[in-house]
């Protein structure tokens, strides 16, 4: 019997996180990728082993080849979450990540983990505590909805984005705030103490993102994919229901 010492370069690590909590998910994801090899560690992280492109990086463990460039090229890819608790989402991550142990703390490193966001399915499981608005996002023509919907939650008083959701292949969306105190100080010439926070609703949609849209990419474009906002106050436990 003789021994083989095997030695490969991993290209990278994503871990998908709860967006209303940023706890990782433990769950049997379908993340496919064309040609992306993935390992799926114990961390519930999902290493990217190998992908097209990379031979030559993944067996260079010694020393990396200096081409391709950091950053240099994208591989877009698509969770699915069978269990029907997240909704599918699409995502891209720029590689070959940073080798170099000095820049750890950067987020292009190879020794940091990419956190994916993805959003709660309209019949999810909330959370005591919560604000949660159940809505439906319409479209243009009457009795049509928009799928693959982005909904930013906006604080009034700041601007200050404090939550978000996704509209599902029908159209309906869970929007859930984690955070919002039961009292609060209130603000302008309004009672001196509040139990809710005036917010935003914005509807961010692009027409040739398909049904699975990346929400980052809407979140990056959203001054020019403003579809239309509401206003609605939020209270830590209060469930609406809205049609924006």
């Amino acid at each position: 019997m003789t021994a083989e010492l095997l030695e490969n370069r991993v290209l990278g690590a994503l871990r998908f996180v709860d967006s209303v909590t940023g706890l990782p998910i433990d769950a049997d994801l379908l993340v496919t990728a064309p040609g992306v090899r993935w390992i799926r560690n114990r961390r519930s992280c999902w290493v990217i082993a190998d992908a097209p492109g990379f031979d030559d990086y993944a067996t260079s463990f010694g020393s990396p080849p200096t081409s391709p460039a950091v950053g240099s090229r994208t591989i877009s890819l698509q969770v699915t979450d069978p269990s029907g608790r997240w909704l599918p989402r699409t995502t891209s991550v720029a590689l070959p990540r940073d080798p170099d142990p000095s820049h750890a703390a950067q987020p292009q490193s190879l020794f940091a983990v990419t956190d994916v966001p993805l959003f709660p399915a309209p019949a999810a499981p909330v959370q005591r505590g919560w604000a949660v608005v159940y809505a439906s996002v319409a479209g243009s023509s009457p009795g049509t909805t928009l799928p693959g919907a982005l909904v930013r939650v906006v604080r009034d008083s700041d601007g200050v984005r404090i939550g978000g959701g996704m509209s599902d292949a029908r159209g309906e969306a869970l929007i859930a705030v984690e955070g919002i105190p039961t009292t609060s100080l209130g603000e302008g010439d309004g009672p001196v103490v509040a139990t809710e926070v005036a917010a935003r609703l914005q509807v961010i949609w692009d027409a040739s993102a398909g049904p699975v849209p990346d929400p980052d990419t809407l979140e990056a474009k959203r001054s020019t994919l403003l579809v239309r906002e509401s206003t609605t106050g939020l209270a830590s436990g209060r469930v609406a229901s809205m049609r924006l």
